[in-house]
């Protein structure tokens, strides 16, 4: 390994699907080898991106972190991969940011990053806490829309001199609208047909994704197109639960869970809509990659959704609000004409303004400037 390259630590709880691990990934695998060595390490577990991650890293941890509010055996293994490893900056995300903080300042990294990626609603006072005092060690701390950014600072009180905005990114050549033929060859193969009218949304099953709102607007939507199916891809701990909800409704032939896949870019093209109706969000990684795919978008009104949905694109529907949302989901499927002239927009908005290039260069050059920050500091104190 070259001695002049900046090695980067990725720390993170998990790399299971979501649109952290989905950044983390993409930050691993573009960024500049040349410049920059990266490391992954997983407080708690591998999960679904982790050997891609792991194929693109000089190095990838898994801790396996014991419950409780400190683990002091992980936080000396951590210690020593810093030391070992002899990392230069710590790029932590959410839920990381007291182990890094501590064991970078312990090992004297040159750099720690903490990037925020959302927040819960209501947000953990324990949480807001936790990211308040690590913020006092930690360098530079990101938010990925300007929204959660503003929050950071307002609620969190992370200090606007260590505060920055970097919009996530997505790649343009992996999530790409499909000619008519190809997108009914992938519908076929996964039990649709070509005149099923399908919303479909991509997420981890929790709380915070809205889903109980989004299954019960299902009757009125398939009242006014009577093609409607709604598609869920992704797996957590309400799934069952919602499984339920669906046969109470007896919806069950009108809702498809699909399960957590690896291969996301292979069903986003089959929808006719993309959902979100998220409590919460930072900027979603799912929402860019359905526009990506030349989508139309029905989000939710929360934060970096305004950033990235709007009429040209869209639809911005109020925040639980069942009668917008309801309108605009059928008015779109009722409009094939529409449907399209908002998925073109969505592609030319993500070709634009939403290119991982674009993510990772910001990035590097955060990860260079923090590190020149650090050495001017010390050349002051000495």
């Amino acid at each position: 390994m070259s001695a002049h390259r900046l090695r980067i630590l990725y720390l993170v709880l998990e790399m299971d699907l979501g649109g952290l691990q989905r950044i983390v990934n993409l930050l691993i695998q573009r960024i500049d080898k040349r410049i920059y060595e990266p490391y992954l390490c997983c407080l708690n577990r591998g999960g679904l991106f982790y050997e891609q991650a792991s194929s693109c890293s000089a190095g990838s941890f898994t801790l396996n972190r014991q419950p409780g509010p400190f683990d002091s055996k992980l936080f000396r293994e951590l210690y020593s991969i810093l030391r070992e490893k002899k990392i230069d900056i710590i790029h932590s995300h959410n839920g990381c940011s007291s182990y890094a903080a501590l064991a970078g300042r312990l090992a004297r990294v040159k750099g720690i990053i903490h990037t925020d990626h959302g927040r819960l609603v209501p947000d953990r006072k324990a949480a807001i806490i936790e990211d308040r005092v690590s913020a006092l060690m930690i360098d530079r701390f990101v938010g990925v829309s300007q929204e959660l950014t503003e929050y950071l600072a307002t609620t969190v009180k992370v200090s606007r001199k260590k505060l920055m905005t970097i919009i996530n990114g997505v790649d343009i050549n992996k999530f790409k609208p499909l000619i008519h033929v190809e997108r009914n060859v992938l519908r076929r193969k996964l039990g649709f047909t070509e005149s099923d009218k399908i919303i479909g949304t991509v997420c981890r099953l929790d709380p915070i994704k809205n889903l109980n709102f989004l299954i019960s607007c299902i009757p009125a939507i398939t009242e006014s197109v009577s093609e409607t199916r709604l598609v869920i891809v992704g797996d957590g701990s309400i799934r069952e639960s919602l499984i339920t909800y669906v046969k109470t409704l007896g919806l069950g032939s009108r809702i498809v869970f699909l399960g957590q896949k690896e291969e996301i870019e292979k069903i986003l093209p089959i929808f006719d809509i993309y959902a979100c109706t998220s409590l919460s969000e930072g900027t979603s990684m799912t929402i860019l990659e359905a526009m990506s795919c030349g989508l139309p978008i029905v989000a939710s009104a929360v934060g970096g959704n305004v950033r990235l949905v709007d009429g040209s694109n869209g639809i911005v529907f109020p925040l639980n609000d069942a009668a917008s949302f309801t309108e605009a989901v059928a008015s779109l499927l009722s409009e094939p004409a529409v449907r399209s002239k908002k998925g073109r927009r969505s592609r030319e908005k993500v070709e634009g303004d939403f290119s991982v290039e674009r993510m990772v260069r910001q990035y590097e050059e955060l990860y260079i400037s923090t590190q020149s920050e650090k050495k001017e500091s010390k050349m002051t104190v000495s």
